[in-house]
């Protein structure tokens, strides 16, 4: 039988002391050093004899070598792998780390972006319960003249910019700022309508369309959104809503990212336009998915999971550790009434011609969702969004689709989600059909 020497066991436990630290600090901006640390192991205090000898020894004891404290080093998307049915990333001095992503939605998300031809977009899929990350994809033509000039010290990753005006997505946190004012989700309000603009007139006196706000934020209602805003949401209500719902703070993730901003202004119109999801606020396609899974489950953002686990340069396996929620983004019946009002924007509201294309791909699944969209100029970009959750009876997944076209175009955010959710929807029904049939 072979022992373990005493090198090997001080190499051991630096080894996992590294790691533990690696998952406490690889997403705060300073991540550990790959520096290699010499380290020398523990000799007997000075007049103790070392084990098995005797006082009468007096040859100088043989002092073992030092060993190298091998740290992980920060976690780089161009390092990432596949080894099998994982995805593998190379952290450096011998460490990897295995990702949470499900290689086979991965690659659906990458080809469906790639077949729409986007100029830009990025597609994220978490586990509304734990907060996995499934799925990260991106597409980037840096040389299309619809591309908005990006910071090259930014994030690596188009889901973890903050590049897309969040647009009618921030009616999300609108609408649960106003149902936590305490506004009846099926109280009905008149208003002007005002499908693309928002002037100081659509604010003033009555108007000739009523709804409630289930049925504005299914049919992406402006005009409703402004004026409820205006009449019965102050500004730090909502600044503070937004708070709790991620925006202006950044996401505990494992590779640098930028805070979603939501920035409301103190001019009255300019914050009604705010509120309605007219410019003032940006978001990353990554924390797009974190709201949708807020509202998926019963309020608790969860801390996006990308590490599911490290291995050492000797072999040893440490698990990552499970994170708290992110934020407490609403109340568990806020976020009930939400659902309801997204699965109304599939069914029968902004979405719905998107998803009524889908056939059979989407058979026996439900969709809960909200979408975006907003024309900037210089360059001329068409930006669209669709964030959302599935099943919408009981969610698994939430995820968001940012995607930004020119003036011709092939697929919006809508449609990419759509086939993503496709792609998921089959290996959900092969993994559920030797189940049934074993019954």
């Amino acid at each position: 039988m072979r022992l373990v020497g005493p090198g090997f066991i001080v190499v051991h436990i630096v080894a996992l002391h590294a790691a533990a630290l690696w998952f406490r600090h690889a997403g705060d901006g300073a991540p550990l050093s790959a520096d290699v640390e010499e380290v020398a192991p523990a000799t007997p205090a000075s007049g103790e004899p070392a084990t098995g000898a005797s006082d009468a020894d007096e040859a100088p004891r043989p002092q073992l070598p030092t060993v190298p404290a091998l740290r992980p080093g920060p976690l780089e998307l161009d390092r990432v792998r596949e080894e099998g049915e994982k995805l593998v990333a190379d952290l450096g001095n011998g460490w990897t780390a295995e990702l949470t992503t499900d290689t086979k939605l991965q690659r659906a998300a990458e080809r469906v972006l790639k077949q729409g031809r986007v100029p830009l977009g990025a597609v994220v899929v978490v586990d509304v319960k734990s907060g996995d990350v499934l799925a990260m994809a991106e597409r980037f033509d840096r040389d299309h003249e619809a591309v908005p000039p990006m910071d090259p010290a930014g994030p690596a990753h188009l889901a973890l910019r903050a590049v897309a005006p969040a647009a009618s997505v921030f009616k999300i946190v609108t609408a649960a700022a106003l149902l936590d004012a305490g506004v009846a989700p099926d109280a009905s309000f008149c208003f002007k309508e005002s499908p693309h603009r928002i002037s100081a007139a659509d604010l003033e006196g009555e108007g000739t369309r009523c709804s409630t706000i289930g049925d504005g934020l299914a049919h992406s209602t402006n005009g409703l959104f402004a004026r409820l805003a205006s009449e019965k949401l102050d500004r730090a209500r909502l600044d503070q809503v937004a708070r709790r719902f991620g925006f202006n703070q950044v996401v505990p993730f494992a590779v640098l990212n930028e805070a979603s901003r939501a920035q409301l202004p103190r001019d009255d119109l300019e914050y009604a336009r705010a509120a309605a999801g007219f410019w003032h606020t940006w978001l990353t396609p990554l924390h797009g998915a974190l709201i949708a899974a807020a509202v998926a489950g019963d309020g608790q953002m969860p801390s996006p999971q990308f590490v599911a686990r490290l291995r050492s340069p000797t072999g040893d396996v440490l698990e990552a550790p499970r994170q708290g929620p992110f934020t407490t983004a609403m109340t568990p019946e806020i976020a009930a009434h939400l659902r309801k009002m997204m699965r109304e924007t599939v069914e029968d509201g902004t979405a719905r011609r998107a998803f009524a294309k889908a056939g059979d791909a989407l058979e026996g699944l439900a969709v809960g969702g909200k979408t975006g969209s907003l024309t900037a100029n210089k360059p001329v970009t068409a930006w669209t969004w669709f964030v959302g959750f599935a099943p919408a009876e009981d969610p698994q997944i939430a995820f968001a689709v940012m995607v930004g076209n020119g003036p011709l175009w092939w697929m919006r955010a809508t449609d990419v989600a759509r086939d993503v959710l496709a792609a998921w929807n089959k290996q959900r029904r092969a993994v559920e059909a030797p189940a049934v049939a074993h019954r």
